[in-house]
């Protein structure tokens, strides 16, 4: 791992992922916890026999290269010198190469083909957020496997690799952990400060802990279990496995004013990793569904508001309407904005999800089919985009050489681009049509490249 377990301050880059299509078996057991017992158990260690040898240290290395200007090349001047040839008085630049480690962490094999779940950002850079040129698995007995980044994804902090064995390899049970209940015994594993596989007792602190900031990342989605099972450096990637041994969770940071562990350690749920895993593996991209709305907590009832709807949207074909009040989506209860869009991301495109609100004081149940950002629908409210030609060139007063589309209409509200902008390009992706517009935008923050009134800039703007 890169540093202390993701302290609040760190700051992850949405990329995009690698793809990979495979069949692959995963084992899930979706039954609850036995909590009826009233003895304490004496040992868990039948429990952890099993599954600690699934849990695994990953560790990365980049290629480091070292310039200089005025020197020979060490080689050539010792061919030179063997060979009595005369050595060159002004030499090429020499530039040398080299591996250096640059992380460690923890994984978690979750099949029997060498499927590994870990933090992105374990094996990606911190400064550009791009992976590591080189990520190695070591199992607990110490054998090492390179490891192929399938995939990863900052705005959850998810990883998945895949590592090739000629053998069967141990794996984790993955568990549902919506049935988690504060008070639940778990066990945190995972490699920390890098002395090896480590095993640590604690129990559920909290959960559905949101709005942390610690993927500070716009579009981030935080949906914590908080434990007071000790995570340390290198832990982060590493399982949190429930009294059965079965994963319940991916450790991912600790909240700290030292860097120390302080009892407050959070991982990410099992259902959200195993999510993104079925996605990368099946689609080789995390598909979330897009209600097409722009949510605000009010403060004073501390209800979670719909300030708009975009035109076209799942939102706006179920009637959804600006002001509703969104109480519940699915089986989820709402009480903050980050809930609402966690709630709305775990489930794929065309999706029907029950979304309960309160409209002018009645509570009103409204069935929705999630969208996909990628359906032709402008996913930003409260406005309405049109490809550039002669009319709406000479209506703002848009030059030849600006290429891009034009937002023709606009609710004028904060939230929405204004009237007369031209969006030239999203995420490095050059703008042509309406069409471009939605197949380059992602959930999440995207970066806009846009003219205005003669000036271009960059804007930020989050996708629901």
């Amino acid at each position: 791992m890169k540093r202390r377990p993701l302290f609040i301050g760190f700051l992850l880059l949405l990329l995009p992922c690698l793809a990979e299509t495979e069949h692959f078996p995963l084992q899930f057991d979706e039954a609850d916890l036995d909590r009826s017992a009233d003895s304490p158990i004496q040992s868990y260690s039948n429990t952890l026999r099993d599954v600690t040898p699934s849990v695994v240290a990953v560790t990365t290395k980049q290629v480091v290269r070292r310039y200089y200007p005025n020197a020979p090349n060490p080689l050539e001047n010792l061919l030179r010198k063997y060979y009595g040839l005369p050595q060159k008085k002004h030499s090429q630049p020499f530039v040398e190469e080299e591996k250096v480690p640059t992380g460690f962490g923890s994984g978690v094999i979750v099949s029997p083909q060498g499927h590994v779940v870990t933090n992105a950002h374990v094996i990606t850079d911190p400064l550009t957020g791009k992976s590591a040129e080189e990520v190695l698995v070591r199992m607990g007995e110490g054998t090492e496997f390179p490891a192929r980044v399938i995939g990863f994804d900052h705005s959850t902090d998810i990883a998945v690799l895949k590592i090739e064995s000629k053998e069967e390899l141990p794996f984790a049970t993955m568990a549902n952990s919506d049935l988690l209940q504060v008070g639940d015994v778990v066990f945190a594993v995972g490699n920390p400060l890098g002395i090896g596989m480590t095993v640590t007792m604690g129990i559920v602190s909290a959960t559905r802990r949101s709005e942390l900031g610690i993927l500070r990342e716009d579009g981030a989605y935080e949906n914590f279990i908080q434990t007071d099972a000790s995570i340390n450096q290198g832990n982060s990637g590493g399982a949190l496995l429930d009294a059965k041994g079965r994963l319940i969770g991916i450790n991912t940071a600790i909240i700290s004013q030292t860097g120390a562990n302080i009892g407050i350690g959070l991982a990410i749920p099992s259902n959200m990793v195993r999510r993104a895993l079925v996605d990368y593996l099946e689609e080789g991209r995390i598909r979330r569904g897009f209600l097409g709305v722009f949510l605000e907590l009010d403060e004073d009832s501390q209800a979670v508001v719909v300030k708009s709807v975009a035109g076209g949207s799942a939102a706006d074909l179920a009637g959804l309407l600006e002001d509703d009040r969104i109480l519940m989506v699915g089986e989820e209860t709402i009480s903050s904005v980050n809930q609402a869009r966690v709630a709305i991301s775990q489930s794929l495109p065309g999706t029907e999800l029950p979304i309960l609100v309160l409209r002018n004081g009645e509570e009103k149940t409204l069935s929705v089919v999630l969208g996909a950002v990628s359906d032709g629908i402008t996913p930003i409210p409260g406005i309405k985009l049109r490809e550039l030609d002669s009319v709406t060139r000479k209506r703002f007063g848009i030059p030849e050489l600006v290429r891009g589309v034009v937002v023709f209409e606009s609710t004028g509200q904060s939230e929405t681009f204004k009237q007369g902008v031209v969006i030239a390009e999203i995420n490095g992706i050059q703008i042509q049509t309406k069409t471009d517009v939605s197949k380059s935008l992602n959930s999440g923050i995207n970066r806009f490249y846009v003219w205005y009134r003669g000036k271009y800039r960059f804007i930020a703007y989050r996708i629901p």
